[in-house]
């Protein structure tokens, strides 16, 4: 026990020596002590309050938000305080073509014979740039047919001679135009809020690849048989108005070529990012040779090839090739010409003279595409409504 009271005793001293000399130092470098808690104390004020002003303007800043989304109905405000004024859109349409030129059923420019409709399809991408306008890129692809055969009446005068002529043609078509939508009525809404039904007209201009093609007889117009009887050959490199014989004003016509493409159509809002579109639209070409026959009859001897003259005079086959009907032999009128060019004697049809009519150059071919269209809205910057309280 007394050895405790000693180790206790020893540990007071101990502890009293220490707190004397802390009191001692403390005196002496009170000037240091006093700035180091000056400057700890300064710290923790400017701390609090700067988390109490961020908390402060966090708060005001979110009650601006929601008080301006509860007065919103939707989209970002970029145009005149209405919806979203610019947006993309994609979209996919089947397609119908026709066309008007020297195998249409009549003279005027919207005759077509609809029974040679072939499908096709196209597809799109639009930049809507303007409440009013969408600037629009498209890609069609579709085929044009025509046959006198069919379009041309032989009990009509003024239809004798185009029966008698007996071509026809298709020709496929891949165009790719760019030009602009314009609203009826200005879509202020955006995306979000665009009409159920909105008519539109457009026009661009066009460019595109064609190849009028025909299918070969059986036998050329000497009566020999023909290879190719049967098939569907290519026209524009045979010259079949003489654009390949030397110092002919007929030149050869292009496969590219250039179109203005102007219609109308309707919009109508589907569920969701969905629009339906019907759009019909004229191409008035910059070529007379969709259907290959534009100006005269050329001499046959100085043609470059059997086929060739076999395509260009067509008046002594007696069906039609396309339908497989039968001619009526009481207006196929065969009879022989003999060549200047090269001396040889061919047979030829009713239609048939050198530097007779086999087309009207004066206007230029056109195809109108008619469309169903189906258009996806690309709008990734619609905006949440405001929550209600």
């Amino acid at each position: 026990m007394k050895f405790v009271m000693i180790q206790i005793k020893y540990l007071h001293l101990n502890i009293r020596d220490i707190f004397n000399a802390l009191l001692r130092s403390t005196a002496k470098y009170k000037l240091v002590v006093m700035i180091l808690v000056f400057s700890f104390g300064m710290t923790i004020n400017a701390v609090a309050q700067r988390r109490g002003r961020g908390y402060s303007m966090q708060k005001h800043k979110s009650k601006k938000t929601e008080k301006k989304f509860s007065k919103y109905s939707g989209g970002t405000v970029k145009h005149k305080g209405y919806g979203i004024s610019k947006y993309n859109t994609v979209g996919f349409s089947i397609n119908a073509m026709n066309y008007f030129g020297d195998i249409a059923p009549a003279p005027s420019r919207l005759s077509t014979d609809y029974t040679f409709t072939k499908a096709g399809f196209g597809l799109t991408f639009g930049r809507v740039i303007d409440p009013n306008a969408t600037i629009r890129a498209a890609l069609n692809f579709g085929t044009l047919t025509g046959e006198d055969f069919k379009t041309a009446d032989p009990d009509e005068n003024a239809d004798l001679g185009r029966y008698q002529r007996n071509v026809h043609f298709r020709n496929t078509i891949i165009e790719f135009s760019l030009g602009a939508e314009f609203n009826l009525i200005p879509n202020s809404g955006g995306a979000r809020n665009r009409f159920p039904l909105n008519p539109y007209i457009f026009l661009g201009v066009a460019v595109f690849k064609h190849n009028p093609q025909a299918l070969a007889p059986d036998v050329d117009l000497q009566g020999n048989p023909l290879d190719e009887a049967g098939q569907w050959v290519d026209l524009q490199p045979l010259g079949t108005e003489g654009q390949n014989i030397e110092g002919s004003e007929n030149k050869p016509y292009g496969l590219i070529q250039f179109a203005i493409p102007i219609g109308i159509g309707v919009k109508l809002r589907l569920p969701g990012n969905f629009d339906a579109n019907i759009e019909i639209g004229f191409r008035q070409t910059l070529t007379d040779y969709l259907d290959d026959v534009s100006t005269t009859y050329p001499d046959l001897g100085a043609l470059d090839s059997e086929l060739a003259r076999a395509l260009s005079d067509r008046g002594t086959e007696s069906k039609s090739l396309i339908s497989g009907n039968d001619r009526d032999p009481a207006l196929i009128s065969v009879g022989t010409f003999t060549s200047p060019a090269n001396g040889e004697i061919y047979n030829i049809g009713a239609n048939y003279a050198p530097g007779g009519v086999r087309g009207g150059a004066k206007d230029k071919d056109i195809y109108v595409i008619t469309q169903l269209r189906l258009v996806y809205l690309l709008d990734h910057k619609r905006s949440k409504k405001g929550k209600f309280r």
